[in-house]
C-alpha cells in the first residue's frame, strides 16, 4: 500500500486538498508586499554634531573622538566610520551585524552618545547630536528649479523649506530628507568690524546683546490661581520676546552711545534671512538654472514603493502650491526600476509557465494527460504564497526567481506520475488501479528527489550576513514549492491521472483544436505585447492546431529513433565504463580548475535608469571655482540624448562634503526606450568620462550606483587604508603611502579607475598666538579666540521662530571683512578693562596644510579608496588585485579593511565553498539514508561535478562571471543532476530485486525512464530559457542564474542518461566483489533476551 492509496479511494479527501491550497495562495497573494530585494544591508545608525567654524582636526579631536570611543563596542557592532569636516561637521555610521534589531541597535548607540554628551564642547551641545537609522542610498532625488531661471536658490530654498520638508519628513516609511544646494534658512546678523571699533564695541558685544534681547519670555497671567476670592477673571501675559524679522534684528540694541544715543545692530552691519551655512550650490544638470535639490533616504526596514507611494502623495500637494514659473523635476526614483524589473521577472515567468505547458504538451500529447502537470503549477506557485507570507518575506526579484525555478521543478512529479499512470492503463489496469500500482513504483522517487532538494536548500538558508538573506529568500521559495508540489503529487496527482486518463486519449483533430490553437496564440501575445503579436501568434496557433497530429506523429518518430540510438549507444558506454569513469574523473578535474579561473563578482551592476558621480578641485578651491566646473560638466552631461534630468551639487559629497567637491545625479530615459547598446547606462557613463577627462583642473568622474540599495550611494570598490600607528604618520605621509598603492594597482590593468579623495594638504593660515603679550594686555584668552572663531567663521548664537518654525540665529564678520589674511588686521578683541586691542597686535599668521575631511574607520585615521573595475574584469578579480598590492607593498603599521557592498563581497566568496561542499554533504547523507546504502548516492551525484562544468562553461561563454546570482544556481544543481540519477537507479534497484544483473538493470532503467527524464529536463530548461535571454530591468542577474541553470542542466540530463548507469554497473559489481556482506540489507537480530 503507497501514501496514495487514501487519497486515491477519497477523491473528495484529495479534491478538498488541492482546492485549500488554491484557496490559501490567493488569499496571500495580495496581502504580500512588493520590493526589489530584501533588505540586505546591515543596520546603520549615524550619529551626526556640529561644531561650526571649526576646522577638521578640531572637529576630530574635540566632537568625533570622544563620540567615536563611546560608541566603539556597541553590541553587535561590525564596524564603525567617521567623517570630520572643515565645515564643522561631524558624521559617524555605526554598522551592525546582519540580523541584529536596528531599534535595538539605535537605543545602545543613543546611550552611548549621551555618555560622551558631557565630553564635548557646549556650542555642540547646544546644538544637539542626532542619533538615527539610516540607509546608505537615495530612495529618490527631486530638482526644484525655474523654467527660465528667474528665481535664484534662496528663494528656491525657501519653498522647499516652508511647504515641502516637514510634510515629506513625516510620509510614512521616510527615514531622511537631505537637502542638496542649500541648507536650512536661518538669521544671519553680518557685522563690520571697523565699525564696531568705531563705536568701542567687540563682536562679543553683539552676541551679548543677542543673548539677552532674543529670547523666549515667560510673562505668567493676571489673576492666576492663587488670586482673592473676589477675582472672578484670568488673563494670560504676552510678551514678544524674540526677534522674528531683518527689521527687528537690524534694531538690535547694542550700546548707548556717548550722547546717550543707541547704538544698532544697522549701525555696524546688516541681517539677512539666509541659511545655516553657505557651503554648497546647486545648478539643474540640462538648463543650467540654479536649482535646489532633496534626496529621500529610506526608513530601514519600510517598503520602498509604498514609501514612494506615500512620497509622491507629498509632492503631488506640493506641485499645486508652487508659483508660476517654478518646476518639480524627477531626477531618479529607485521604485522606477523597482517595478519594471518585477514586471520583467513576472514576463520570464509568464513565458516559463507557456514554454513548460507547450513540452508537456509535446510529450505526453494528450490535453487531458497535460492538464495533470499544467494543474500542478498554480496549486504549488500559489501554495508557496502561503509560506512566503506566513515567513515574512515579500514578493521581490529574490522570490519570483525562485518562483520562475519552480516552474521548471514542480511539474517533474506530476509528469513522472501521469507517465506511469497512463503506462499501466495501456497495458490494461483500470485507472484506479493503475494509479495505485504506479505510486507503490514511484513514492520513494518522489520522495527521495524531493528530500535530495530539500537537502540542497534547507541548510544555505541559515548562512548569515548579505549573502545568507539573498541565499535565504531564493532558496526557500523554491522549497516552498516543493514541499507543496510533493504534497500534490502524493495526494492529487494519481487520483488525477486515474479521472483524467481512464476514458483514453484524445485525438486532437478538426476545427476545435484550430481554434483551440489559436485562442491560446492570442492570449500569449496580448499579454506578451499588445494586439499585434496577438494576431500573429493568434495565426501560428490556429496553423499549428491545424497540425496537431502530424506534429505529434513527426516528433514519435523521432524519439523512436533517438530512443533506438540511445539504447545501442548506451550498450556500448555501459561496456566502456571504466573509460567513463576515467572521462569523469577529468571532468571532476576540470571543475575544480574552472572554479578557480572564472573570475568571481558580488551581484551584478544593474542599469537602474540613472548614474551619479564626483567632482573634486584643488584643495583651496573656492565653492564659486567648483560651480564653475559643475557647469563644464553639466554641458557635457546634457549633450547625451538619453539623459533627461539631473543635478549638479557644489560643495557636497558623498563620503563628507568640502568647498572644492561635488556631486552629481542624472536620470535617463526608461529603460524600454533604450534598446540599443550604445543607449546603456554603461556606455552613457563611459561616454561621459572620457569627455569630463577633458576638462582642466579637475577630476569629474561618473559611475553607476551600487548594485544593492542600503550599502551606499556609490558602486564599485571600497578600501579602507588605515593607519594603525596611533599618529605615527602625518595625514600627508598617510595620503603618500595610499597614493603608492593606488598607482601600482593602477598599472595592473584591472582597474577603470581607482581613486581617493582624500587631501592630506589643504593651503590653511595657522595663527601662532602670544600667550604672554596676551597675558600683558589683559586678554582673555578664551574669549579672545571665541570672538575670533565668531567673526570669521560665524558662531549660532541662540534661535528664534518665522512663521512657527525654529530658525537658528549666527553672527558673522561680512565677508568683505574675511576675504584675505591680512583682513586680520581689522580684527579687535577686548581685554578686561573693555579696551580693544588688534588682533594682530598677539597673533602672527604663517601658511601652513591640513586635511579639509579626516575620516576614521574602527576609530584609525584611513583613506578611502575607491574605483571600478576595468572593462572585461570583474569585482572579484578587482579585490584580489588591490589586496595582492597591498601585500606586497607591505607598509609598516599600515592595515586595510573592506566596507560597504565590497565587505559582504568579501565575506561571501568565503562563504561560497562552504555552501557547496555542505549542498553536496548533506544530499549525499539523506540519500544514504533513503536508499540505506552508501554506494547509491555515490552513483547519484555522480554527475554533479560535470553539471557545474556546464554551468561554468556557459558563464564563460556568455562572458559572465561567478557572482552570487550563479551560485544560487550552482547549488540548484546540486538538487537538479540528481534527480534524473534518483530515477534511474530506483529503478534499476528495483530491476535488480527481480533478479537482474546489474548491467541488465542499468539498461532497462535507463530505457525506461528515457522519456520522462528527456520530458522534465525539457520542461526544466523550456521555464529555465525566459531567464537566459532576459532583458530589460533586472536581466543582467536573470542572466546570470539562467545562464547556469540552463547550462548545467543541459549536460546534466546528456551526460546522467550514460554516465549513471554505466558508473551503476561498475559501482554494484565492485560492491558486489569487494563488500558482499553488504547485500544483506537488514541485519539479523536476536530472537530473544540475552542471557
Amino acid at each position: 500500500m503507497s501514501l496514495s492509496d487514501t487519497f486515491i479511494r477519497r477523491p473528495v479527501l484529495s479534491t478538498v486538498c488541492s482546492v485549500l491550497i488554491l484557496l490559501a495562495g490567493v488569499i496571500a497573494l495580495p496581502l504580500l508586499p512588493i520590493e526589489n530585494l530584501p533588505d540586505i544591508a546591515p543596520p546603520t545608525i549615524q550619529v551626526n554634531a556640529n561644531l561650526p567654524g571649526a576646522d577638521a582636526l578640531t572637529v576630530e579631536s574635540a566632537v568625533t573622538g570622544p563620540l567615536e570611543e563611546q560608541i566603539n563596542g556597541a553590541p553587535g557592532m561590525d564596524y564603525i566610520t567617521s567623517t570630520s569636516t572643515g565645515e564643522g561637521s561631524s558624521q559617524i555610521n555605526v554598522y551592525f551585524k546582519p540580523g541584529t534589531n536596528a531599534d535595538i541597535d539605535q537605543v545602545n548607540v543613543l546611550n552611548r552618545v549621551q555618555t560622551a554628551t558631557p565630553q564635548l564642547p557646549p556650542q555642540v551641545n547646544a546644538q544637539g547630536v542626532t542619533v538615527q537609522q539610516t540607509s546608505g542610498s537615495y530612495l529618490l532625488v527631486y530638482n526644484l528649479t525655474s523654467t527660465k531661471g528667474q528665481f535664484d536658490g534662496t528663494f528656491l530654498n525657501g519653498l522647499l523649506q516652508l511647504n515641502l520638508v516637514y510634510p515629506l519628513t513625516r510620509a510614512d516609511g521616510v527615514g531622511q530628507v537631505n537637502i542638496f544646494g542649500a541648507s536650512d534658512p536661518a538669521f544671519r546678523l553680518w557685522v563690520d568690524p571697523l565699525r564696531l571699533a568705531r563705536f568701542n564695541l567687540s563682536i562679543t558685544d553683539v552676541v551679548n546683546a543677542l543673548k539677552s534681547q532674543n529670547v523666549v519670555v515667560i510673562a505668567g497671567s493676571v489673576g492666576g490661581p492663587p488670586s482673592l476670592p473676589t477675582n472672578r477673571s484670568t488673563f494670560p501675559i504676552l510678551v514678544n520676546g524674540n526677534l522674528e524679522t531683518v527689521g527687528e534684528f537690524e534694531k538690535l540694541i547694542l550700546s548707548k552711545g556717548p550722547d546717550g544715543g543707541l547704538i544698532r545692530l544697522g549701525d555696524v552691519g546688516r541681517a539677512e534671512y539666509a541659511f545655516q551655512n553657505f557651503n554648497q550650490a546647486a545648478i539643474n544638470a540640462i538648463s543650467g538654472y540654479p536649482s535646489v535639490g532633496f534626496g529621500v533616504i529610506q526608513l530601514p526596514g519600510s517598503n520602498a514603493i509604498t514609501t514612494a507611494d506615500a512620497v509622491d502623495e507629498v509632492l503631488t500637494q506640493f506641485r499645486n502650491s508652487l508659483p508660476p514659473g517654478v518646476v518639480l523635476e524627477k531626477v531618479f526614483d529607485q521604485t522606477d526600476f523597482i517595478n519594471a524589473s518585477i514586471e520583467g521577472a513576472l514576463d520570464a515567468l509568464r513565458d516559463a509557465v507557456v514554454l513548460v505547458l507547450l513540452i508537456i504538451f509535446l510529450f505526453l500529447q494528450d490535453w487531458k494527460a497535460t492538464a495533470v502537470p499544467a494543474l500542478a503549477l498554480p496549486i504549488a506557485l500559489l501554495g508557496a504564497m502561503v509560506f512566503v507570507k506566513a515567513f515574512g518575506f515579500s514578493i521581490n526579484e529574490l522570490t519570483l526567481l525562485g518562483i520562475i525555478l519552480a516552474t521548471g521543478l514542480v511539474v517533474d512529479d506530476a509528469i513522472v506520475v501521469v507517465e506511469a499512470v497512463s503506462a499501466r492503463i495501456e497495458a490494461g489496469d483500470p485507472p484506479f488501479v493503475a494509479a495505485s500500482n504506479a505510486m507503490k513504483e514511484l513514492t520513494g522517487a518522489i520522495l527521495a528527489t524531493a528530500l535530495v532538494l530539500l537537502a540542497v536548500f534547507v541548510p544555505v538558508a541559515f548562512f548569515p550576513g548579505a549573502t545568507g538573506v539573498i541565499y535565504r529568500q531564493f532558496a526557500l521559495t523554491i522549497v516552498f514549492s516543493i514541499i507543496v508540489s510533493t504534497f500534490n503529487a502524493i495526494t492529487g496527482k494519481p487520483l488525477q491521472s486515474a479521472l483524467l486518463l481512464g476514458g483514453g486519449k484524445t485525438e486532437p483533430r478538426g476545427w476545435r483544436w484550430t481554434a483551440i490553437g489559436g485562442a491560446f496564440g492570442a492570449l500569449y501575445g496580448t499579454l506578451a505585447g499588445g494586439w499585434l503579436l496577438a494576431v500573429v501568434l493568434g495565426l501560428v496557433g490556429a496553423v499549428v492546431g491545424t497540425f496537431l497530429m502530424p506534429i505529434f506523429t513527426a516528433f514519435n518518430k523521432v524519439f523512436d529513433q533517438v530512443a533506438r540510438g540511445y539504447a545501442a549507444l548506451l550498450q556500448q558506454v555501459i561496456r566502456l565504463r571504466r573509460l567513463v569513469l576515467a572521462a569523469l574523473l577529468g571532468g571532476v578535474l576540470l571543475t575544480g580548475a574552472a572554479f578557480v579561473l572564472i573570475p568571481t563578482g558580488f551581484v551584478p551592476t544593474e542599469d537602474q535608469g540613472y548614474g551619479l558621480g564626483i567632482i573634486q578641485l584643488p584643495a583651496q578651491s573656492s565653492i564659486e571655482a567648483t560651480m564653475a566646473v559643475a557647469d563644464e560638466a553639466r554641458r557635457i552631461i546634457a549633450k547625451e540624448p538619453d539623459v533627461v534630468s539631473g543635478e549638479l551639487v557644489g560643495g557636497a559629497g558623498f563620503n563628507g562634503g568640502s568647498l572644492n567637491q561635488g556631486i552629481f545625479f542624472f536620470g535617463f530615459k526608461p529603460i524600454e526606450e533604450r534598446t540599443s547598446p550604445k543607449q546603456s547606462a554603461n556606455a552613457i557613463i563611459g561616454r561621459m568620462n572620457q569627455a569630463f577627462a577633458k576638462i582642466p583642473g579637475a577630476i569629474v568622474l561618473a559611475q553607476a550606483p551600487a548594485a544593492v540599495p542600503g550599502f551606499g550611494a556609490q558602486g564599485g570598490l571600497s578600501f579602507q587604508f588605515n593607519d594603525l600607528s596611533n599618529g605615527g604618520y602625518s595625514p600627508t605621509e598617510l595620503a603618500g603611502l595610499a597614493k603608492q598603492l593606488i598607482a601600482k594597482a593602477r598599472g595592473t590593468g584591472t582597474f577603470g579607475n581607482l581613486y581617493t579623495q582624500f587631501v592630506s594638504d589643504a593651503p590653511v593660515w595657522r595663527l601662532d598666538v602670544d600667550r604672554d603679550r596676551m597675558a600683558s594686555l589683559d586678554i582673555d584668552f578664551s574669549a579672545a579666540m571665541e570672538a575670533l572663531g565668531t567673526l570669521t567663521g560665524g558662531s549660532f548664537v541662540n534661535q528664534t521662530y518665522e512663521q512657527q518654525q525654529y530658525r537658528q540665529v549666527y553672527v558673522q564678520a561680512d565677508a568683505s571683512h574675511r576675504t584675505m589674511i591680512q583682513d586680520l588686521n581689522n580684527l579687535y578683541v577686548s581685554n578686561r578693562s573693555g579696551g580693544l586691542v588688534p588682533l594682530s597686535n598677539v597673533v602672527k599668521a604663517r601658511l601652513d596644510s591640513a586635511p579639509p575631511i579626516i575620516s576614521h574607520f574602527d576609530l584609525y585615521r584611513t583613506v578611502l579608496i575607491q574605483g571600478v573595475e576595468a572593462a572585461g574584469k570583474s569585482s572579484g578579480q578587482a579585490i584580489d588585485t588591490i589586496a595582492a598590492v597591498f601585500r606586497r607593498l607591505n607598509f609598516a603599521n599600515i592595515g586595510s579593511a573592506w566596507s560597504a557592498l565590497t565587505r559582504s563581497e568579501v565575506q561571501a566568496g568565503a562563504l561560497a565553498i562552504l555552501v557547496f561542499a555542505l549542498g553536496i554533504v548533506v544530499v549525499y547523507l539523506v540519500l544514504s539514508a533513503q536508499y540505506g546504502s552508501y554506494i547509491d548516492p555515490l552513483i547519484i551525484l555522480m554527475t554533479v561535478p560535470l553539471a557545474m562544468l556546464g554551468a561554468l562553461m556557459f558563464l564563460v561563454l556568455r562572458g559572465q562571471v561567478n557572482n552570487v546570482y550563479a551560485q544560487v544556481g550552482l547549488v540548484t544543481l546540486i538538487g537538479l543532476a540528481a534527480k534524473n540519477g534518483i530515477l534511474i537507479v530506483d529503478l534499476a534497484n528495483q530491476r535488480m530485486e527481480q533478479g537482474m544483473s546489474s548491467a541488465e538493470a542499468a539498461m532497462a532503467a535507463a530505457c525506461s525512464r528515457l522519456r520522462p527524464i528527456l520530458m522534465t529536463a525539457m520542461a526544466a530548461l523550456a521555464g529555465f530559457f525566459p531567464l537566459l535571454v532576459a532583458s530589460g530591468a533586472g536581466a543582467l542577474s536573470q542572466q546570470s542564474l539562467g545562464a547556469v541553470i540552463f547550462g548545467g542542466l543541459l549536460v546534466a540530463t546528456v551526460l546522467s542518461l550514460f554516465v549513471v548507469p554505466s558508473f551503476y554497473v561498475l559501482m554494484k559489481q565492485l560492491e558486489a566483489s569487494w563488500f558482499p556482506a553488504s547485500q544483506a540489507t537488514e541485519p539479523v537480530l536476536p530472537s530473544g533476551p540475552a542471557a
